[in-house]
């Protein structure tokens, strides 16, 4: 398998120092520069067309510096990628006002000249962007609803997933009952058939007019004999207007 390294720009004034950066990047086992410049403008035409993990900024920049740059993507409404601030000792407060004014973007500041202790800034740069993805990823999070349903069987009650269900049949005749099997046990349910399909979810499909099977659940169509084989080794007939839907959520490509 081919390990993926982080994609990395590199927007920088200095030819030497740019040169030097890029090199240090691609001989590392975890970036690969795809892009470089030296100027705000070329810096919004490369964030803006090419796709990385993080950009490596230097503050002076031809034509103006980060501030401006990181201003007119934002004016622009351009996805920018996580920054690194390269910065010589004169342009460290310049650094950190762009640290605090882009605080949700910079997630690190890196001292020129970089090349010394560089493995060290090489580490303190990946825990940084780790952590920002980390951040970002749960600030995106949406909890899980649970689904679980409650149903009734006399004076009992089962609260049950219905990912957990394998199968809902018609009860024995003059019951009033639904069968409810899961993988390891079986209970009735004072709901029809159709009353509880409503409020189950769309992958639990009825297969003929007595029973309803959770798709996740079946591991083979006979086609020939339009049958269905489920995960614990019931078999099931699909009855002829069921056959159809069946077959298109089963295969989609399936006319």
């Amino acid at each position: 398998m081919t390990f993926l390294k982080l994609r990395a720009l590199v927007i920088e004034d200095e030819a030497q120092v740019r040169d030097e950066l890029i090199s240090a990047l691609n001989e590392t086992v975890d970036f690969e520069v795809v892009g470089h410049a030296d100027a705000v403008e070329s810096g919004f035409q490369l964030i803006s067309n090419t796709e990385a993990d993080v950009v490596f900024l230097d503050i002076k920049l031809i034509g103006g510096d980060a501030f401006q740059l990181l201003t007119l993507l934002r004016r622009h409404q351009k996805v920018i990628p996580p920054v690194v601030i390269n910065t010589g000792f004169r342009d460290f407060d310049n650094a950190k006002r762009v640290h605090n004014d882009f605080h949700d973007l910079v997630i690190h500041i890196l001292n020129k000249p970089f090349w010394e202790d560089w493995t060290q800034h090489q580490a303190s740069i990946l825990d940084a962007l780790y952590s920002h993805r980390q951040t970002r990823r749960l600030a995106h999070h949406t909890p899980m609803v649970d689904p679980m349903i409650p149903l009734q069987d006399g004076r009992q009650s089962y609260l049950i997933h219905p990912r957990d269900i394998v199968q809902v049949r018609t009860g024995p005749k003059g019951l009033g009952k639904t069968e409810v099997v899961l993988e390891s046990m079986e209970f009735g349910c004072s709901l029809s058939l159709a009353q509880l399909l409503e409020q189950l979810p769309s992958h639990i499909i009825q297969i003929n007019r007595f029973e309803a099977v959770n798709l996740n659940w079946v591991s083979m169509i006979n086609h020939g004999e339009k049958t269905i084989l489920l995960r614990n080794g019931q078999t099931c007939s699909v009855g002829n207007a069921f056959y159809p839907d069946l077959c298109r959520l089963m295969d989609p490509q399936r006319k």
